[in-house]
């Protein structure tokens, strides 16, 4: 089926045209129909072309989790590409956020085997040559390191997931090419709150030719970087040559809030429809399509115990950015000793719902008859700063740990504790002048709440200690310990920093 909208007499811009198709039954010929719907192979790739396709890969999230697109799809469009135009090279890459965990990726989910037998080249872009690509008038980065394989090809495929994400709102097929830069600037966006400003630079220096979005399994609730939790079975294929287009049907499929920046100002800068009065949709009626996911915030709410309450209120993504990403000290549901009402956007709200005992209202737009209600916050969006002061002033996070610690530092001067970093109550309370956060640096982590944060750090630090080629001399949890418990005593402190003395110790020997 296809529903074409009625073109006006003199069009704005040109329309779009998106296939929606459940998966069932073999997956290349239900991937066929939609490349017969939206033109055919022989449109998007001419004889003799270069073509990548870019999977979305994270060592560690098996495809059944939703977090690693399946080798079998990848697969089936190569296949098909092969079968139905004469291409040239055929090429598979990709990157990741954490050091050659591409490359561990590709082996542990059967990329190499796969691009083998198909003859395909497989390149992990964190080793791929660079080509700096200047973005006039950019919203962030007005020079962007490209993986030159990527400015060089004649076609490229993005094979995206269809999930959530706490900063981005969805990650689909404009958010895949986040794995096209470079890791240290990837990092920087976050730290510098851009991440959606750098998409739309991402997207002008390469935008993709083709989006196939593998829904299939995707990933509902917060469902960034390496936070798999909450597989999302929806059984949906959805294909395009307009990824913003794609994208954005993509957030009326999950039943998202579709007022999502990066998404309004890709088109703005004509890199796409962010408009669904400007797309066709081919294949199955986006109403039929449609099977709710869960948001970020609900998936909050549910790893708080309900202790904190996000309200949409029809925001766009500026203020919900905020809200949602800047929470990551508050989810211990341990750790959080009153209840609060978060509320952001311009809709109307029954107070009658109100069931906690505080409430933040976020930003200019909240309705002027709610900011008396609570703590307002103004802003478009609102400073995290201010945001986070005014969570913090609310005393709805334990302290008990960090009061704890702070009674410990009275025992010891700066000196003797210049190559440690402590952890309590989800924030940094000392961090010593020698140590600078990275994998080879000692962590004290205090506190059951510390835990999540700490387990991740470990994680991550063994690609960061392959990178510093340290990964065979030491593992990673050599650097952390951990205190358990919500209020330690003095003596465990002092035992944990002899035992961190200790192998600072060792440390030095086997340098």
């Amino acid at each position: 089926m296809t529903i074409l909208k009625q073109e006006p007499a003199l069009p704005i811009k040109p329309f779009s045209d998106v296939y929606i198709s459940t998966a069932n039954g073999r997956l290349k010929p239900l991937l066929k129909k939609g490349f017969d719907a939206l033109g055919g192979i022989d449109k998007l790739i001419k004889p003799g072309q270069s073509v990548l396709i870019k999977p979305n890969l994270t060592a560690g999230a098996d495809p059944i989790l939703g977090g690693t697109t399946d080798v079998h799809f990848a697969e089936a469009i190569i296949e098909l590409i092969k079968e139905h135009s004469s291409p040239g090279r055929i090429i598979c890459g990709e990157n990741t956020s954490a050091g050659n965990e591409a490359t561990i990726a590709y082996q542990q989910f059967g990329y190499v085997d796969m691009c083998e037998r198909q003859d395909v080249e497989l390149v992990d872009f964190a080793y791929d040559a660079r080509v700096e690509v200047p973005i006039p008038d950019a919203m962030y980065a007005e020079v962007i390191s490209m993986p030159k394989t990527v400015m060089d090809v004649d076609v490229f495929i993005t094979l995206p997931i269809l999930k959530n994400h706490d900063t981005v709102c969805i990650t689909a097929a404009v958010k895949n090419s986040f794995g096209l830069v470079t890791d240290d600037t990837r990092r920087q966006a976050h730290r510098d709150y851009a991440i959606e400003q750098y998409l739309v630079d991402i997207t002008r220096a390469r935008k993709p030719d083709f989006a196939i979005v593998d829904g299939r399994i995707g990933m509902e609730g917060i469902a960034g970087g390496s936070y798999f939790t909450h597989p999302r079975y929806a059984n949906r294929v959805i294909m395009g040559a307009d990824p913003v287009a794609v994208d954005i049907v993509c957030t009326h499929i999950m039943e998202q809030n579709p007022r999502v920046r990066y998404l309004q100002w890709a088109d703005e800068r004509g890199l796409g429809n962010s408009n669904l009065d400007y797309i066709n949709i081919h294949g199955m009626p986006l109403e039929e399509a449609k099977l709710r996911f869960m948001t970020p915030a609900e998936h909050i709410e549910e790893s708080t115990g309900g202790k904190i309450s996000l309200i949409d209120l029809g925001s766009c993504s500026r203020c919900r950015a905020v809200a949602q990403g800047t929470l990551h000290r508050f989810h211990s549901p341990e750790s959080l000793i009153k209840s609060v009402d978060i509320l952001y956007g311009p809709g109307k709200w029954d107070p009658a719902t109100k069931r906690s005992e505080l409430c933040l209202l976020l930003g200019n737009c909240i309705r002027e008859e709610y900011r008396g209600m609570g703590t307002w916050i103004p802003g478009c969006p609102m400073r995290r700063d201010d945001y986070f002061d005014a969570l913090t002033s609310m005393e709805i996070v334990c302290s008990l740990c960090e009061q704890a610690v702070n009674e410990f530092l009275t025992k010891h001067t700066p000196e003797e504790l210049s190559f440690v970093r402590i952890l309590a109550s989800n924030k940094t309370i000392f961090q010593g002048a020698d140590n600078k956060a990275l994998a080879n640096d000692f962590l004290l982590s205090v506190g059951d709440c510390q835990l999540r944060y700490t387990t991740g750090h470990i994680k991550r630090g063994v690609f960061d200690l392959e990178d510093m080629g340290l990964a065979g001399k030491v593992k990673s949890d050599f650097f952390v310990v951990h205190v358990p418990g919500h209020t330690p005593s003095m003596d465990e402190l002092e035992e944990a920093l002899d035992e961190l003395k200790k192998r600072a110790a060792r440390w030095s020997e086997m340098k």
